[in-house]
């Protein structure tokens, strides 16, 4: 077990506190490398969501738990233990990254807003007005690339409603502030001013267009 002083990992709490509120279950990876503490967790929008802070310690740990358990420690319950082997998802890159382009806030929340009235209107058209989409129908509206940006290079990335959904649902979005579009090999992020969200697109299908 490689866990540091409780005192480092309050300013991710506010994350884990979200995820677990949508899931008890949730798990937390916490990364620790040279003075930067990154936590990971899979979201409901199947994609990755972060949030990295800089630290005083310099010591390098990677470690899996849960995110109850992570919070009742925080609150001077027992540490948590190592959940390692139950983490399935792929990992970012550490390094590497393109930033693209920055988005306004406004844009963003606006394709969020278009998108959540689509995903009514979907179920709406199934004769369950209030309720959700079918889940087949629901995956194929957050897939949608809702924003497509390019940088100073060839680089381009595709952005679906899944990912912006996760960026403002998180709160990681400040008003008045701009979503940063980045990519790395498969990966894209979008970074916000609390946080990050992380999609891994498919070898030949939406996403880095190079």
């Amino acid at each position: 077990m490689s866990l540091l002083d409780p005192g480092i990992y309050r300013e991710v709490a506010p994350l884990a506190q979200r995820m677990v509120g949508l899931d008890p279950a949730t798990l937390v990876r916490l990364r620790h490398r040279d003075h930067r503490l990154t936590a990971l967790v899979r979201t409901p929008f199947a994609v990755l969501a972060a949030r990295a802070i800089t630290v005083p310690s310099s010591a390098h740990t990677d470690v899996t738990v849960r995110g109850d358990e992570l919070l009742a420690w925080l609150d001077g319950g027992q540490q948590p233990q190592p959940r390692d082997a139950d983490w399935h998802w792929g990992l970012p890159p550490e390094r590497g990254w393109q930033r693209l382009e920055q988005v306004p806030d406004e844009v963003v929340r606006g394709l969020v807003r278009s998108g959540a009235l689509a995903l009514k209107e979907a179920a709406e058209r199934e004769g369950v007005p209030g309720a959700q989409p079918r889940a087949e129908v629901a995956d194929a509206l957050l897939d949608s690339v809702v924003l497509t940006v390019s940088g100073a290079t060839a680089l381009q990335a595709a952005v679906t409603l899944r990912t912006v959904s996760a960026l403002t649902r998180l709160g990681f979005l400040a008003r008045g502030s701009h979503a940063a579009v980045d990519v790395a090999g498969r990966w894209v992020r979008v970074a916000g001013s609390y946080g990050s969200v992380f999609a891994e697109t498919a070898p030949l299908g939406l996403g880095i267009l190079r």
